[in-house]
């Protein structure tokens, strides 16, 4: 599917240009807030071409593209427009909540536009620490003085760049969020601080010293409090003076607030943020760093994992390392790993080539796909690489792994696993954590991987016929007695019925899932040798929209016979008015079924009994 559209499919089944509330993206996800969540279709939006998942957190609809989510991205811009501050009263209304819920979009929203700039001045400092490893003497070099002036810009005005990104945030004038930082960074202010006093006062009461160069958190908290003070005058002010007055009671409020009371608190905060880590890993460093790197699976697949960001940026500037950087890398080694050895398990070559394309993208960096499209899929390859990155974690706190800058996980980021001043033994024990995660996930998903290669296996049962065993447990009925005349009379295709006694609900056969209803009443299996399956649970169930109906699998999928796919609650079925009968039918059966043997008809089924043969 072309990325336009693709862009312009995500949009309608997320309910249109104006049930959408805010859109912005990380590495591999698109993400939005909307306003009305019964328009969405994200259903409709994981069978679509190009995504590769779907999920919601914290409010946020994360739509999992890949590696060419910026392309997909531009092109949802286009139809949307860029993101513009908005003064109107209904903005101040509903962006400035402070709840629980929107902590993490909020810095997930912030952090992520700066990205590109910080991963950037990383790179280059790796590059330089190799450079001056190899030859110290370059040190004074005015080259190198140069480009260590070019890798450290990012850094010292991070103010800067988290002033821009927090006003687009919180949908304030940017210009105004530059003010902010502005303010921290003020020449003459900065020249007091080293002096160890501000000289500045705020009707008497003196502004604390800080310095607020690399600092992350003070200048968001001021930028929030514009935001809230800007919304808020706007509310009040005439059309005809917005202009005016709006932005300068804005200025003169926020500011000396911010300078007096958040952006110390912010710095404090970071600093105790810093050392909290540092204690949490001297005290319990080899469990602290199994358990991180054990859960950072589960942490992505959640779309927590950018919430460390301003964690590791804040270590970086007041420490000059970081201890989670390195567990981060070690994970994207072993979703590559799982991704790879439940690969080496499957005999689908398709699925197989699927699953090798991922592991090398978690390999240079980009983890979203191996987790969504094999690791998660297969209980055996998410064990495995929660095994490796927890393996890999606790190493890199057993060998002393420091990351001396801010730069994306990926094999490319080893550079700045460097220190001049050190040489390359930080980045070579690394390595070997690397080794171990890629190893270990690898080691497991192979061994783990038994049912992968049977629900893989591109052979069918038989060449000429297959059976069908139980879909739940009951009294199998012929499909003539069912109490509905488009299945009794076989227009949908030959098959057989189940009247329940549990709501458990298996799949008959192997094969792909091709199909869920909205509804979840409806599932469609494709078989090896292109059967294609419907079982269908209840009559008229449709109309209970989903309610009695739970799912445990998703479309693509691949189900073993007996693997169990969903629930239905008998009991709210039927009170509902409506029949629980479970129906299994070959919608093809005219094109593809020479002979039907019934085994059982009219008498009680288990789970896993044989119910049908099929010869083709």
């Amino acid at each position: 599917m072309e990325k336009k559209e693709l862009a312009k499919s995500i949009i309608n089944y997320l309910g249109g240009n104006n049930n959408i509330n805010n859109y912005w993206h990380c590495v591999t996800r698109l993400r939005f807030t909307i306003k009305d969540a019964s328009k969405a279709k994200l259903a409709k939006i994981d069978n679509l071409q190009g995504v590769l998942g779907t999920t919601i957190k914290s409010n946020q609809y994360q739509i999992v593209i890949g590696p060419n989510v910026d392309s997909v991205f531009a092109e949802i811009e286009k139809i949307l427009g860029p993101q513009q501050s908005d003064n109107s009263q209904d903005q101040g209304k509903h962006r400035f909540k402070i709840t629980g819920k929107v902590i993490l979009d909020v810095i997930s929203g912030v952090f992520q536009p700066i990205l590109p700039a910080l991963v950037a001045g990383g790179m280059l400092k790796g590059i330089l620490a190799i450079v001056l490893a190899i030859s110290p003497g370059l040190e004074k070099n005015t080259t190198m003085a140069l480009f260590n002036l070019i890798a450290d810009v990012p850094f010292y005005f991070l103010p800067f760049l988290l002033a821009i990104s927090s006003a687009r945030k919180f949908k304030l004038n940017e210009f105004l969020g530059i003010c902010m930082a502005g303010a921290l960074l003020y020449p003459t202010f900065v020249a007091k601080i080293a002096s160890g006093h501000s000289g500045l006062t705020l009707f008497g009461l003196n502004i604390p010293v800080f310095n607020y160069a690399s600092s992350v958190f003070p200048v968001i908290l001021g930028v929030g409090l514009m935001a809230i003070i800007y919304h808020f005058v706007d509310r009040f002010i005439p059309d005809v003076l917005k202009l005016v007055v709006v932005p300068a009671i804005t200025l003169i409020t926020a500011v000396p607030i911010a300078m007096w009371i958040l952006a110390p608190l912010g710095a404090y905060g970071g600093q105790y943020l810093a050392d909290g880590i540092v204690w949490l890993f001297h005290k319990a460093g080899l469990l602290a760093g199994f358990l991180l790197g054990f859960f950072m699976p589960l942490i992505v697949l959640a779309g927590m994992h950018q919430s460390t960001s301003p964690i590791q940026i804040q270590n970086i500037a007041t420490l000059g390392y970081d201890y989670l950087l390195p567990v981060s890398f070690v994970h994207n080694m072993a979703e590559s790993g799982a991704a790879f050895g439940t690969s080496l398990r499957m005999k689908n070559k398709e699925l197989r080539a699927a699953g090798l394309s991922t592991s090398f993208s978690a390999f240079i960096g980009i983890s979203e796909p191996a987790l969504y499209t094999v690791n998660v899929v297969h209980k055996s390859s998410m064990l495995a690489a929660m095994c490796g990155s927890g393996v890999g974690g606790m190493l890199t706190v057993l060998l002393g792994i420091k990351c001396y800058a801010f730069v994306m996980p990926g094999i490319t980021s080893l550079p700045v696993y460097v220190k001049a001043d050190q040489g390359f033994t930080n980045a070579l024990l690394m390595i070997i954590c690397l080794i171990a995660a890629f190893l270990t996930s690898a080691l497991v998903a192979v061994i783990l991987g038994g049912k992968v290669a049977r629900e893989n296996d591109t052979k069918p049962t038989s060449t000429q016929s297959m059976t069908f065993s139980t879909p739940a447990a009951g009294v199998v009925i012929p499909l003539e007695d069912v109490a509905d005349s488009v299945f009794a009379s076989k227009t949908m295709g030959d098959g057989f019925a189940v009247k329940p006694s549990e709501g458990s609900i298996y799949a008959p056969v192997s094969g792909k899932v091709t199909m869920l209803a909205e509804t979840k009443h409806g599932i469609g299996i494709t078989t090896n040798n292109g059967l294609e399956v419907l079982i269908h649970l209840g009559i008229d169930t449709v109309e209970l929209k989903g309610n009695p109906f739970k799912l445990f699998i998703k479309e693509g999928d691949e189900v073993v016979s007996g693997q169990k796919i969903a629930f239905m609650d008998i009991k709210q079925v039927k009170d509902s008015g409506k029949d629980p009968t479970v129906i299994v039918v070959i919608t093809n059966s005219k094109d593809k079924v020479k002979n039907i043997k019934y085994t059982l008809t009219n008498k009680p089924a288990a789970d896993f009994d044989e119910i049908m043969s099929v010869q083709l």
